[in-house]
């Protein structure tokens, strides 16, 4: 009879680690190569074109003349405007390798996370019962260096996954959940007890659907800024003509 393969092992922490830097490096750079090759090159064949005969004609005496002359026009608006895209598109590619480095760590851990991080801020909400009237943020009932030391042993420390609890700890709105959680126990007619396992599924349902959405790349972000960066090119090479 032949023998059960054994079961796959999960990767480990320093694997997800090394692989979420990946990801977000490579977000990084693929920021810059747009920045580069799209943000840099026709912001420059821009420029140039500003000395072209769609200029002020005090533009091209030189001197002052040119300087009023090129305050006073919708030109530098344009030239403003693509100057600004080169980093925006640092930025979102950056955003982009955010959310993929956090999804290996969600794909890895998301579950386990969702419930150790539902676990300590039910024992905080039950231990403070209107402490969270005066909070807005879940970082203001739980430390992100607090919630990290105590995942710490399971998950690591690493800059990923700091990013990722500081980030839903800041993004949690405690007093919408905290009432939102008030309004289902009215609706089911009983009181909140100490260790709810209701609570801290409630919690865990949140935290899961957050690390969801901040695992989901901005593609959409990166075209949007795409178009943008192709009309104000279009509007600056009009105004040239």
């Amino acid at each position: 009879m032949p023998a059960a393969a054994p079961a796959t092992e999960p990767p480990s922490a320093l694997r997800v680690g090394l692989s979420a830097g990946k990801s977000l490096l490579g977000g990084l750079m693929l920021g810059i190569a747009l920045a580069v090759l799209l943000g840099c090159s026709t912001a420059v064949f821009y420029f140039l074109r500003l000395n072209g005969p769609g200029m002020p004609a005090a533009a091209h005496a030189g001197g002052a003349g040119a300087v009023i002359a090129l305050l006073a026009s919708p030109s530098l608006i344009v030239a403003l405007l693509l100057a600004f895209i080169i980093p925006a598109y640092v930025m979102v590619g950056l955003m982009i390798g955010r959310a993929r480095a956090t999804g290996k760590l969600v794909a890895r851990y998301g579950q386990g996370l969702a419930q150790r991080l539902a676990e300590m801020l039910a024992q905080r909400v039950e231990s403070m019962p209107r402490a969270h009237q005066a909070l807005h943020k879940t970082a203001d009932l739980l430390s992100a260096s607090t919630a990290v030391e105590h995942l710490k042993p399971w998950v690591g420390d690493g800059k990923a996954v700091q990013w990722v609890v500081r980030t839903v700890l800041n993004r949690l709105p405690l007093a919408d959940l905290v009432d939102e959680w008030s309004h289902t126990r009215a609706e089911w007619g009983t009181e909140a007890a100490k260790d709810d396992p209701a609570l801290r599924a409630f919690l865990a349902e949140k935290i899961q659907g957050l690390l969801q959405d901040m695992a989901e790349p901005p593609w959409t972000l990166l075209w949007i800024l795409m178009a943008v960066h192709l009309v104000v090119l279009g509007v600056g090479i009009w105004l040239t003509a």
